[in-house]
């Protein structure tokens, strides 16, 4: 049993690095960046080699022997390993991106393929962040916590600046040319984001050490009520709107 779900974990990593990796090349290629081959290297031979040393700790606890292993929690397992691998990753890649925006600033504000790039970007940002929370803070230790704060808030911080960074880029479309079904449910995707990272950065910043976790989840049980009315708005009035 193990060792098949220790092909499955590592299958599932495989799928979500990959998916990471293709949101990363996109943002850089959406600005027209082409990131060194020695970097390309890195990345994917790293990436590859990490895959099965990943799967064999997620799946197998090396403090316990093969006939005492856990088999009812391979998934809570694979979730904390993944999204806390992915979380400084993240940090990493939205700082150089925020470095480099300001070299090709009017890019999305011309070219619609960089604003949706942003959009996929953003919404797998807020899933991560979604993913990484944890229910519970029992199972960590005191340094853990820490570094896991500090981490989410950086990464909605950096998020926060390029949702407002790519609502404005879709506002000015919008005037340049006109009202639209796909930019009115854009604008209106976005504005939910910010307002999201932005509930996440205070709450996070003025929660107790103790108590961080409850407020965040409460902030994204908040953002899924949001996501759904703003999805019911699309699909029930817009067609009303723009018949």
């Amino acid at each position: 049993m193990k060792s098949i779900e220790t092909m499955i974990t590592a299958g599932l990593f495989l799928i979500f690095g990959s998916i990471f990796g293709t949101i990363t090349f996109g943002l850089f290629n959406a600005l027209g960046i082409d990131l060194p081959e020695i970097i390309k290297r890195l990345i994917f031979a790293g990436g590859f080699g990490l895959i099965p040393v990943l799967a064999v700790a997620t799946a197998y606890n090396s403090n316990v022997s093969p006939s005492k292993q856990d088999f009812e929690r391979g998934m809570s397992r694979f979730i904390f390993t993944l999204t806390r691998l992915l979380l400084p990753l993240t940090l990493i890649v939205l700082l150089v991106y925020l470095f480099i925006i300001p070299f090709r600033f009017m890019e999305p504000f011309k070219q619609r393929e960089i604003l949706i790039v942003y959009n996929v970007m953003l919404f797998a940002v807020i899933g991560l962040l979604i993913g990484v929370t944890p229910i519970r803070l029992d199972d960590l230790s005191m340094r853990t916590r820490k570094a896991l704060r500090i981490g989410i808030l950086f990464v909605a911080g950096l998020a926060s600046l390029i949702s407002v960074y790519a609502l404005s880029a879709i506002l000015y479309r919008t005037i340049q040319g006109q009202i639209t079904i796909n930019r009115l449910a854009v604008i209106g995707w976005n504005s939910i984001n910010i307002i999201l990272l932005g509930l996440l950065l205070f709450r996070g910043i003025k929660s107790g050490k103790r108590d961080w976790h409850k407020e965040l989840q409460k902030v994204f049980s908040f953002g899924t009520n949001m996501y759904i009315l703003w999805g019911i708005f699309l699909v029930i009035f817009i067609p009303l709107l723009f018949r």
